[in-house]
């Protein structure tokens, strides 16, 4: 309860602060003006022995409609504030206003000690608008200084200019020119004029009256005209109540006549265009599903490999090439996309090239990678690959993605694993879930999976055969005879061998 009563008290006081320092309409002290007919004050002209602090500070603003305006001024509080007894405004020349304050500041049970200074305001209606003009408003307080009303005495203020944004547009149909602009909230109505120029001289030929009627700020006004449109221009003059003259604005006419059989011939052209291209856009469409319903959808696959040794590097290479031989089949691997691999990060490159992948291929050595001795029959223009810098890298991420999507079937799919020995003890505890294939045995079983076709390539299949999988059994002394891959090349498609 000591808290509530505590912060009871602090909101009384802050009110209190605020009560004791606002503005005019805490003390309901407001100003009543009339106009006036006399051009000064009575006051100008009788002696007086004091006087109230002059006007603090003047401000006047156009309403948004500029149809009236807002005055606002201050009064300084001091020890004169109980001699003033009204405030003279004139705007212009022609209107003056006596303000006087109710209650009047000559009351001695004012009591005003706790401020610095009062606010006010007044609005003049009906003010007579007028294109392009400044308002300038002249006031001071009442009864002027023993001297008279000099310059430190009387505040002055000068508005900005009304302005009319006609954003007028005119253009010829046919036989009648139509005009469109924004209307003005002060005119009470237009005078719309045609004009030609011919010979350094402009002529006029045709004068229309607009009153009033326009819908949503816009009006719109028709001029029947009959001839050439080059040279010809609108002028709109808005007419003000209390104005002598208002500014005119123009536009040049846009020309867009054209006779009906220009008309209908261009209509009958963009039809035949946009048939043509119409017929064109559907064989497209065929010939691209006629070619796509015999080659089938290509499907990428992603390889990832560890780093093993030189002879399983070129394996690795030559099962890529195999695959990549089939039009069906599109193959990413780090060893030919060396550029954005550096530019991307391990991390981000494989993320990316996983998530545009159909297939991710783990590829697994056999157990025994001793095969330092080994030579390798090479095709005539294949280079000795090394072992890919990336790859332990890429290798250990992948399996990091594997373990991430165990939980989810569908994602998991994506993953096979390539196993080149018969062997499964060597797997990663994470692959162990994913579909495995083993080479050579299931090699074309995998080309089948991933294609859905026939295979072609018959001897780059024979050559990557022979390559690792001769020097792999040489090593566990089996002795296996494979043809070389120059060999290989010389196979006919129905060779005994692949079958």
């Amino acid at each position: 309860m000591d808290l509530l009563n505590l912060m009871r008290e602090i909101t009384a006081f802050i009110l209190l602060i605020q009560w004791t320092t606002s503005d005019s309409s805490s003390h309901s002290i407001v100003p009543v003006c009339r106009k006036e007919a006399d051009d000064d004050p009575l006051e100008l002209y009788s002696h007086h022995t004091s006087n109230p602090s002059p006007i603090h500070d003047l401000s006047a603003e156009l309403s948004e409609s500029q149809s009236s305006l807002s005055i606002r001024w201050a009064i300084k509080v001091d020890s004169t504030i109980h001699t003033l007894t009204s405030t003279w405004i004139q705007v212009t020349s022609d209107l003056k206003y006596r303000c006087e304050y109710q209650p009047p500041f000559t009351l001695k049970q004012i009591n005003l000690d706790a401020l610095q200074q009062l606010w006010f305001n007044f609005t003049v209606s009906n003010l007579p608008i007028c294109p392009s003009t400044t308002y300038n408003i002249w006031a001071y307080n009442l009864p002027p200084p023993p001297d008279g009303t000099g310059d430190k005495y009387m505040k002055s203020f000068n508005t900005a200019k009304v302005r009319w944004n006609a954003q007028i547009y005119s253009v010829l149909h046919d036989d009648k020119i139509v005009v469109t602009f924004n209307a003005s909230s002060a005119a009470d109505r237009y005078t719309i004029e045609l004009t030609k120029q011919s010979d350094e001289k402009e002529d006029l030929l045709k004068t229309v009256e607009r009153k009033g009627g326009c819908k949503v700020g816009k009006c719109q006004v028709e001029l029947e005209y009959i001839g050439p449109c080059e040279g010809l221009t609108i002028w709109i003059t808005p007419n003000f109540e209390n104005c002598q003259h208002g500014s005119s604005v123009w536009h040049d006419v846009k020309c867009t006549n054209r006779s009906g059989l220009a008309i209908g011939a261009g209509y009958i052209l963009g039809l035949l265009f946009f048939l043509v291209l119409l017929c064109c856009c559907i064989m497209c469409q065929i010939l691209r599903w006629v070619r796509g319903s015999k080659r089938g959808p290509s499907v990428r696959v992603l390889v990832v490999y560890p780093a093993v040794d030189g002879v399983f590097q070129r394996a690795v290479m030559l099962l890529t090439q195999f695959l990549q031989s089939r039009g069906g089949v599109t193959v990413v691997i780090d060893v030919w996309e060396r550029g954005s691999l550096a530019e991307q990060g391990p991390l981000r490159w494989l993320h990316t090239q996983a998530d545009l992948a159909d297939r991710v291929l783990i590829i697994l050595p056999p157990q025994r990678t001793e095969t330092d001795d080994l030579k390798s029959n090479l095709a005539p223009g294949m280079t000795d690959d090394t072992v890919s810098a990336s790859a332990s890298n890429l290798f250990a991420l992948t399996l990091n993605l594997v373990s991430s999507a165990a939980h989810d079937p569908h994602g998991r799919d994506k993953f096979w694993v390539i196993n080149l020995d018969h062997d499964n003890k060597g797997v990663q505890t994470e692959l162990k879930g994913c579909r495995t294939f083993v080479l050579p045995r299931d090699l074309e079983r995998l080309h089948q999976q991933l294609s859905g076709g026939e295979i072609k390539s018959l001897a780059l299949l024979t050559c990557f055969r022979s390559f690792y999988f001769k020097n792999a059994l040489k090593h566990m002394e089996i002795n296996t005879d494979f043809p070389t891959c120059a060999e290989a090349n010389s196979l006919d498609e129905k060779s005994e061998f692949l079958l």
